[in-house]
């Protein structure tokens, strides 16, 4: 019998209803393999067979194998984009790819257990999302199988958190929540953080105070934000911007190689392929090219950033849009956007055109994002040691 058999017998298997103490057996890793293949819907409703299904399939083994086999692309249609609050709506990130199919029919209604107010995403990670409402309410919650753990509250904050982003600390196995802005006692910035296995905020103090805002983006195991910082003259002010991020395990603020690009009025920044990009709103009064998309190919090298889609003016104008967001670069590098707080759609850079793909039956999610469907627990965590 190998070591980790005898563990699993040792130990008793957590559940939603507490604890089952059936021991799992030779057989198991064979079903447990056959299982991790299948949609998170399906092991749900497989959970209902019996006591000795309901304990497999929340066993912390088969939960790890599934995640994997989840965030590598190994299951298919695992990734869904979460793109409305009113209510929340999610729509399958395959359907995406193909502006032929009808992807109407691949929207799913989710139901929030919790009530909050003005809510906004702080940030998705190996298929949990964490919410904040405009109360100082945090919640964490598992779309796929409806768990949710509300986090105890914090009050430190001068107003309201400025800036905020979650993620996942691999050297000690644990999700963090961030949030960021403008302490209450002393001037600077203040960062509180939240570890799911503690149950504890953790507060500390920066003498240097950053211009952040909004939700962090989470590449090579650290949070990221733009900071836009206006020099020069008063009447012609020059915008430079640079990259700020969060390391999760030292948590350190480290400004990233500055991003050295002239006549652009805006930045932002996603993920690729974990990733990082930026996309730039140029200054169309003296360019063609509305936005330009640059991604850093060896994390934390300056001379990586490389220039990787442009799209023209005249593209945007095709469908007349005002308000424009990119959510993601597809894998055969079409851009997927949100338009006028209402429609996405989906740009070629090979044919150089801009499709509508839906509009949404309510308004977008300032920051649609991205999650994948996953058994991980909102409560224990568990299962992120992929």
């Amino acid at each position: 019998m190998s070591g980790l058999q005898k563990r699993r017998q040792q130990q008793p298997v957590p559940t939603d209803g507490g604890f089952l103490e059936r021991p799992l057996i030779e057989s198991d890793d064979i079903i447990i393999d056959i299982l991790s293949r299948l949609p998170v819907k399906y092991l749900i409703q497989l959970r209902c067979v019996c006591k000795s299904w309901r304990a497999l399939i929340s066993d912390l083994h088969l939960v790890r194998k599934h995640l994997r086999r989840a965030v590598t692309g190994v299951n298919r249609n695992s990734y869904r984009l979460l793109i409305s609050d009113s209510p929340f709506q999610s729509i399958d990130y395959e359907a995406l790819k193909d502006v032929g199919v009808c992807v109407q029919s691949s929207f799913l209604c989710l139901q929030l257990p919790v009530t909050l107010e003005r809510m906004s995403v702080v940030g998705s990670c190996n298929g949990l999302i964490c919410l904040k409402g405009n109360k100082g309410e945090v919640l964490l919650w598992n779309p796929c199988t409806r768990v949710t753990k509300m986090l105890p509250g914090i009050a430190c904050f001068y107003f309201c958190p400025k800036f905020y982003g979650f993620g996942y600390d691999s050297t000690i196995e644990d999700y963090k929540v961030i949030l960021g802005g403008e302490s209450t006692t002393a001037d600077g910035m203040m960062i509180a953080v939240f570890t799911l296995k503690s149950g504890l905020w953790r507060t500390k103090q920066y003498l240097d105070s950053f211009k952040l805002h909004g939700q962090g983006c989470l590449v090579n195991g650290a949070l990221h934000w733009v900071e836009l910082k206006w020099s020069g003259e008063e009447l012609r002010p020059v915008l430079s911007s640079r990259i700020i991020s969060f390391i999760l395990a030292e948590e350190n603020i480290v400004p990233l190689p500055y991003l050295h690009i002239q006549s652009y009025i805006s930045i932002r920044i996603g993920t690729i392929a974990n990733r990082l990009f930026a996309y730039l709103f140029n200054d169309v009064s003296l360019s063609d090219i509305a936005i330009t998309v640059w991604v850093m190919k060896d994390y934390g090298v300056h001379e990586s950033w490389t220039k990787i889609i442009q799209i023209p003016l005249k593209s945007l104008r095709q469908i007349s849009m005002n308000f424009v967001n990119i959510i993601c670069i597809l894998e055969n590098d079409e851009v997927l956007m949100s338009c006028d707080s209402s429609y996405l759609a989906l740009y070629n850079p090979k044919e150089n055109t801009l499709t509508k793909v839906l509009k949404t039956p309510t308004n977008l999610l300032t920051e649609a994002t991205m999650y994948v469907e996953t058994l991980v627990s909102p409560v224990i965590g568990g299962g992120a040691n992929i």
